[in-house]
């Protein structure tokens, strides 16, 4: 797990990456395991990408960087508890911004 996308989404603040050879600028949504036990995050981009908010494998992600800007909303398909997800790590909320869940929770 890494802690970095946790503080991004409870803060929520942009990051940026490469992946596969692309700068991304992203706003994180939810961060978790998938059913192929691939580390996965859940972005919104808008307009930035084909897809509005795609799921990036964080194991191919370089140059992370956290960012000090901030957004204030999710995306506007972004559900909670994401069904690509087999566990969550942490994800946007209405209200309170984050849910953490720790290793020991079963989801």
């Amino acid at each position: 797990m890494n802690k970095l996308f946790c503080n991004a989404i409870a803060q929520k603040r942009r990051l940026r990456f490469n992946y596969h050879g692309v700068t991304r600028l992203v706003e994180p949504q939810c961060y978790g395991v998938g059913h192929r036990g691939t580390e996965l995050l859940r972005v919104y981009q808008g307009r930035r990408g084909s897809q509005p908010e795609p799921l990036y494998n964080v194991a191919e992600m370089q140059d992370l960087e956290l960012l000090d800007e901030v957004f204030t909303k999710p995306g506007p398909h972004y559900k909670k508890n994401d069904s690509a997800m087999k566990f969550i790590y942490c994800q946007l909320e209405d209200e309170p911004a984050l849910t953490i869940y720790s290793p020991s929770t079963t989801v």
